[in-house]
């Protein structure tokens, strides 16, 4: 009673797999279904569970029980099936069609992805060491002296470098467009020209303005202004404000004095563990450095991703993409519940389907997918692999900074999040992102180690473990 199987593949990686049933198979189920309904049934004339197949078939109908038949034998047809083409599914095969009589099923297997990457050892950049302006350095103490700053309600006129508050509106009107670039109900800005709507006349106008106070202005743009940006997209697309003219309708709700403290070596001690100023402007230039060794870093791995996508083959089973975006409603669902939300009353507020957010973040969930697909390609090409020692040595790295007297149980709660479940996983895939960040950077700039020798190492990396294990 083998099954026969006729299988085709489609350009999208599924694998549509037609199932015969043989009738003797599909008798055999249906006589052990009704045996064991016979068990549970009593029939005038027989004993429980001493029914004739026959007259259980007129009493519950055969497609009744040819139906309930199938439906045992399902769990058992799906798994030979699965033997017996020898494939291991990308994601949960599905149901597409069944006929009762012949039984005849058709399954839709997601195959694993098909991904061909391109001669991306080849691509080349040009990396140049980060660099910190002494602007750059001084913008970020400034910021911490704001950090630290008095501010103190006050009871005279709007002064430069006061925190004002204010309601008001400001359109730029042209012809018959009116383009609203402001619309606050209560706002806090500050009177500084280079902060607040720098190049105009907006400060000036508040100066020496009272709580309670209103004013209608005009100012202009100048021809540097930036773009007005539309919601949920790029500040390029949205409207420019160079050289436009705007009109403000402002109320003044309350003004606050600032006191800045002057940075100084007092500053630099109450910012952190530091001696002087010349300390904490070490460290933050180090911050800075940092900061954009990484930024620098993350652009040029996405620019280099992008062009390893965009040169490769990369085919995969819709149902992945399902996948990814069950996840994500998934996780907004959790969102949403942490909140205090009902899901149902959350979609009625968005006036929105479930089904209607699962298409709007199709495009996105694809190229995750697609995104994925590669990394995970090219985690397998270049032999990228993260052990066991290096996430221990990691979090002992993680741990140094808290020792010190009160610390022991922190250190021991945090060690063991980090070596199990979830943080074992998000650890180990930082390193592992890690190592695969400084291999690109090591193939754009032409010192990739050899793939040969890469290869080398980690079968006898590989032999050396079983021989450990064994």
């Amino acid at each position: 009673m083998t099954l026969t199987i006729h299988k085709t593949e489609d350009e999208q990686r599924q694998l549509k797999v037609t199932v015969e049933v043989p009738e003797e198979r599909v008798e055999k189920q249906m006589q052990a279904t009704a045996r064991e309904i016979a068990r549970g049934m009593q029939i005038p004339g027989f004993r429980k569970g001493k029914v004739p197949y026959q007259v259980l078939v007129q009493r519950v109908g055969y497609d009744a029980l040819r139906a309930e038949a199938v439906e045992a034998l399902l769990d058992d047809v799906y798994v030979e099936m699965l033997e017996q083409i020898e494939e291991t599914p990308a994601a949960q095969p599905s149901l597409d069609n069944l006929q009762m009589a012949p039984l005849v099923l058709d399954f839709v297997i997601p195959l694993q992805p098909k991904v061909e990457l391109n001669d991306y050892r080849s691509i080349r950049r040009d990396v140049t060491p980060v660099e910190v302006t002494e602007e750059a350095v001084d913008e970020a103490l400034e910021h911490i002296r704001e950090h630290h700053e008095v501010v103190e309600p006050v009871a005279r006129p709007v002064m430069e470098g006061d925190l004002v508050t204010l309601s008001g509106t400001g359109e730029v009107v042209e012809g018959d467009t009116v383009e609203v670039i402001f619309d606050e109900e209560r706002v806090d800005l500050l009177a500084n020209p280079e902060r607040t709507f720098p190049g105009t006349e907006f400060v000036a106008n508040l100066i020496g303005m009272e709580v309670g106070d209103q004013a209608e202005f005009t100012i202009t743009f100048p021809e540097e202004a930036p773009y007005l940006p539309e919601d949920d997209e790029e500040e390029s697309s949205g409207t420019s404000l160079a050289g436009k003219e705007a009109q403000f309708a402002v109320t003044i709700l309350d003004v606050k004095s600032r006191f800045l403290p002057p940075l100084d070596d007092e500053l630099a001690r109450s910012e952190g563990d530091y001696e002087n100023l010349a300390e904490l402007r070490e460290a933050v230039r180090k911050d800075l450095e940092e900061q954009a060794r990484q930024e620098a870093r993350n652009k040029l791995f996405d620019d280099v991703l992008e062009d390893i996508m965009a040169g490769s083959e990369i085919v995969y089973p819709p149902a992945l993409v399902e996948q990814e975006l069950d996840r994500g409603i998934e996780s907004m669902k959790s969102q949403v519940t942490r909140a205090g939300w009902r899901w149902e009353d959350y979609l009625r507020l968005q006036n929105k389907t479930e089904e209607a957010l699962r298409e709007e973040a199709r495009e996105e969930a694809e190229a995750r997918v697609r995104r994925m697909l590669v990394l995970g390609q090219l985690i397998q090409r270049e032999y990228v692999g993260v052990s066991a020692q290096e996430v221990d040595d990691s979090i002992e790295e993680r741990l140094a900074s808290l020792s010190g007297e009160g610390q022991t149980e922190i250190q021991q709660q945090i060690r063991d999040y980090f070596q199990k479940g979830e943080g074992w996983s998000m650890l180990s895939n930082e390193l592992l992102m890690n190592k695969l960040y400084d291999r690109i950077e090591a193939i754009v700039t032409g010192n990739a180690p050899d793939l040969a020798e890469l290869e080398a190492a980690a079968t006898a990396a590989a032999q050396l473990e079983e021989e450990e294990y064994v």
